[in-house]
């Protein structure tokens, strides 16, 4: 039977990180289910879902104070299920990218806004970075989500127009095929 672990750290970004954690992961025989990894600042962070049969998972997890020795990152695991899938009754898959000028509170209204229409937020990803000419802090938000086909799609556009219009910001919102 197949078991699934999560495994997330944080530490110094170093080359060979990733070929590392994925070298034990593949040596255990353990899959890797699903994946985000990032340099924040000067941190790599890791999020890894491991999919595998129940020894392979207690052989990855005996390992980990190894892991971590290698990597320099800090590692924690937790035990979890198949992803059951979050369904919206009848919903439609969206991508949405909201992007401006950085400042406080871009993630918290657009999620809020999103929440009160029963939108499920499948990934949501934000980079901060400075225009190129100007140096101006700017900030983009992408998200992928499922929106009940019961929200009118010219509803949730003017609620987002107005919402964007007061941070002074640009969004676009597409079905995904």
């Amino acid at each position: 039977m197949k078991e699934y672990l999560i495994l997330s750290g944080m530490g110094p970004d170093k080359p060979g990180i990733a070929k590392a954690i994925s070298e034990v992961a593949y040596k255990t025989g353990c899959s890797i289910e699903d994946s985000r990894m990032a340099v924040l600042g000067g941190e790599f962070a890791i999020l890894v879902l491991l999919e595998g049969e129940k020894k392979a998972i207690e052989t990855f997890t005996s390992g980990l104070r190894d892991i971590e020795a290698d990597t320099g990152l800090t590692l924690s695991a937790r035990k979890t299920r198949a992803r059951p899938k979050y369904q919206v009754e009848k919903g439609v898959p969206y991508h949405l990218v909201v992007v401006g000028i950085d400042q406080t509170g871009i993630v918290f209204q657009v999620t809020e806004l999103l929440a009160r229409h029963g939108i499920n937020i499948e990934s949501l990803e934000t980079e901060a970075h400075h225009a190129p000419v100007t140096g101006t802090p700017m900030f983009r938000m992408t998200i992928t989500a499922e929106k009940p086909a019961e929200v009118p799609v010219r509803k949730l556009r003017k609620e987002l127009a107005t919402l964007c219009d007061k941070l002074n910001m640009d969004f676009t919102l597409e079905a995904m095929a």
